[in-house]
């Protein structure tokens, strides 16, 4: 027998609760619906009759043959009530399919035995076809049967693959309406409810979607949510439906509603992390009234339980938004000092107060937390055995690095990065790519040359340094040569695929549009037809490559495509926004694109770049200068996001701060184009 995750999805589905009414009534039904019958009738069948004086199945009436048919679905129930408080047998699960099978052949039109038949296939035999099969006979039957209704509902969501956000379109749509079928039989069933929400947002429809998670936060909580919690990895609690709500309302830009749901599911559930991130969202998004709220409902819950660990680290970042970086300082190191040294809250909080450090230019005093973790792991100079303490002090030492490129630290930057090897060995080529990827930003392109040169053959295996010497032949101007490198690993199958977009990428970022589209197109290729993230990824870079090569047409075609399967996916919303304003055309719709790609990740910064450029090409200097900033405030390294802001800084007559971004951006530009671009500007010769 097959089991699969249906099994364990039992049971409260299987819908038996009408049965015994529908027996009692079976015989009233019959005299109602059926003729009596004649006297010769009954003289044949006493004639006929068997040894034990009890017809045979063909000469059973109508009605006889429907309370039999009864007697065998109550035989069916009877067998898994017997089995469901242990193992179901292959011998019991095949004596219950048997009883409702012979109830189907008794009477057809016996609905719950269809039913019945449809739950067993779904949730122990894992065969989708039969279950459909069932339901549907079903559900013809009685288009009232919930059971059925249900069933389908539950076949065509798996069937979707709504769970893999691959979203199949036609069984999404007959889930759809099935689901309204189960809601207009049960108006406040939870499941269908978030499930209808969760399709909604999927194909785009907000408001629908909020609607749907309206009811669902109204709804009483249900018995058995075991379907759901495995589709989802959500329950179906009210709280949880309060999250989702406040997320899609968020993402509908309806910030102060959003933050009332949110407060309302960590009302149910202070200790949850996800809400607080979606608080944490709503901060990043909202204006200064939703930032006091937040500030306000975090105070609170920290007020309520100080160890908090999460709310202390978003109260923090409030704080900071608000332009009280003091205060977020006192309030992680107060939270750090209650928890236990090497506590795992702890670690969170010393991160949050580097991370605060670093967006406050206080490069030092971000340095020092990190070293202190190191510290505490034993990660000082010995090399580090566990590979556990590997990744751990990898990820302390890159943003040791991090830091240290931003205060402009050469030194302390090569220092880090032969701590990095002395303590993680020779083995390992992360100080290897470190050195590379730093040398090449501080412009010594020879030097980055012979150091991926000797990293390949230190570690002949690790494709990366191929991909590394690559760029770095493109960032000498060698764009020929990196190409062939990444073809010559090429194997003529669809293992080509990452090399094809990296060849994508050095065309590309050389401003060769038309070569890079002929790779992208190459890379889309081998993308599997069910392989929607590596399809969308090419895409992506496809429409980058046409726009490039001046095909604006092809390029929002690209991305159309994209939203066509993903209405959500923020890179896609982002760079079709972006690309609109590039050409200066349709802003508005530029700027309204652009901010639902920000409410889904507000923290990305080219997202916030291109949001405060939309306020500045529609000359709204204040948004674009505080979108604009908190973008420079989370990529330092970013020339266009510098060149922005010093667009930004001029036009707002401080000229200054101008300079000084602009100077910055010149320092990061590769693009002939931008170098030229900003030198024009700081010559005073640009386009005002």
């Amino acid at each position: 027998m097959k089991h699969s995750i249906y099994h364990l999805l039992l049971l409260s589905a299987l819908v038996f609760s009408n049965l015994f009414v529908a027996l009692r009534d079976a015989s009233a039904q019959g005299r109602k619906s059926r003729p009596e019958e004649s006297p010769a009738t009954s003289r044949v069948q006493k004639k006929s009759a068997t040894p034990l004086g009890q017809p045979s199945q063909r000469e059973l009436t109508a009605r006889e043959r429907r309370e039999q048919a009864y007697v065998k679905l109550l035989e069916g129930q009877r067998n898994y009530a017997s089995a469901r408080n242990r193992r179901f047998t292959d011998k019991a699960l095949n004596d219950t399919r048997q009883a409702f099978q012979e109830a189907t052949q008794l009477d057809p039109t016996l609905a719950e035995a269809h039913t019945a038949l449809a739950e067993i296939a779904f949730y122990y035999l894992d065969d989708l076809q039969q279950a459909e099969r069932e339901a549907t006979t079903a559900v013809r039957i009685d288009r009232n049967n919930f059971g059925a209704r249900r069933i389908l509902s539950r076949i065509y969501t798996v069937k979707s693959n709504i769970s893999k956000g691959n979203l199949d379109q036609p069984y999404a749509d007959k889930a759809v309406i099935e689901l309204r079928e189960v809601v207009r039989l049960d108006a406040n069933d939870a499941e269908a409810l978030a499930l209808l929400g969760e399709f909604h947002l999927a194909q785009g429809r907000q408001s629908e979607a909020i609607d749907a998670f309206k009811r669902w936060a109204a709804a009483p909580s249900p018995i058995d949510e075991r379907f759901f919690q495995a589709l989802t990895k959500r329950n179906l609690s009210s709280d949880m439906a309060a999250a989702r709500l406040g997320e899609t309302l968020l993402q509908g830009g309806r910030t102060a509603e959003g933050i009332s749901a949110i407060r309302q599911a960590l009302a149910g559930d202070p200790q949850n992390r996800t809400y607080l991130e979606l608080l944490g969202r709503a901060l990043e998004t909202g204006g200064d009234r939703d930032t006091q709220a937040v500030t306000t409902e975090l105070r609170r819950i920290t007020a309520a339980n100080p160890a908090n660990a999460a709310a202390v680290a978003l109260l923090a970042r409030a704080e900071v938004r608000a332009g009280r970086v003091d205060e977020a300082v006192a309030a992680l190191r107060e939270a750090i000092a209650r928890r236990a040294d090497g506590d795992r809250e702890q670690l969170t909080l010393r991160a949050e107060l580097a991370q605060i450090f670093a967006d406050a230019s206080r490069y030092d005093e971000g340095v020092a937390i990190y070293e202190e973790l190191l510290k505490a792991r034993g990660a000082t100079t010995a090399p580090l055995t566990s590979e556990r303490e590997k990744r751990f002090a990898t990820f302390l030492l890159q943003s040791i690095i991090s830091l240290r490129r931003q205060a402009g630290q050469t030194r302390e930057v090569l220092a880090a990065i032969e701590r990095m090897r002395a303590l993680l060995g020779s083995e390992n080529p992360a100080a290897d790519i470190q050195n590379v990827l730093f040398l090449r930003e501080q412009r010594k392109g020879r030097e980055a040359l012979e150091a991926v040169r000797a990293a390949r053959l230190k570690y002949p295996k690790e494709v990366a340094f191929v991909r590394l010497e690559a760029a770095t032949l493109s960032d000498l101007g060698r764009v020929d040569e990196g190409a062939s490198l990444l073809r010559s690993q090429l194997k003529g199958n669809a293992d080509d695929y990452e090399d094809h977009l990296a060849i994508a990428g050095l065309y590309l970022e050389a401003a060769r549009g038309t070569e890079a589209v002929a790779a992208a197109r190459q890379a889309l290729e081998l993308a599997a037809p069910d392989d929607r993230p590596r399809e969308l990824q090419a895409l992506l870079l496809l429409s980058s490559a046409q726009e490039r090569a001046g095909d604006a047409k092809g390029s929002e075609e690209s991305l159309r495509r994209i939203l066509a399967k993903e209405p959500n996916n923020a890179t896609a919303l982002n760079n079709l926004g972006y690309f609109l304003l590039e050409r200066n055309e349709r802003l508005s719709e530029a700027l309204e694109i652009i901010q639902r790609a920000v409410r889904i990740e507000p923290t990305n910064a080219s997202f916030l770049d291109s949001l405060g450029w939309a306020h500045f090409k529609l000359n709204q200097l204040e948004e674009a200068e505080r979108y604009l900033s908190a973008a420079a405030r989370r990529n330092h390294s970013s020339a266009t996001i510098n060149e922005h802001l010093g667009d930004l800084y001029q036009r707002r007559g401080k000229n200054p701060q101008a300079r000084a971004a602009w100077q910055k951006a010149l320092s990061l530009a590769v693009e002939p184009a931008q170098t030229a671009r900003i030198k024009a500007k700081l010559n005073g010769k640009a386009d005002k």
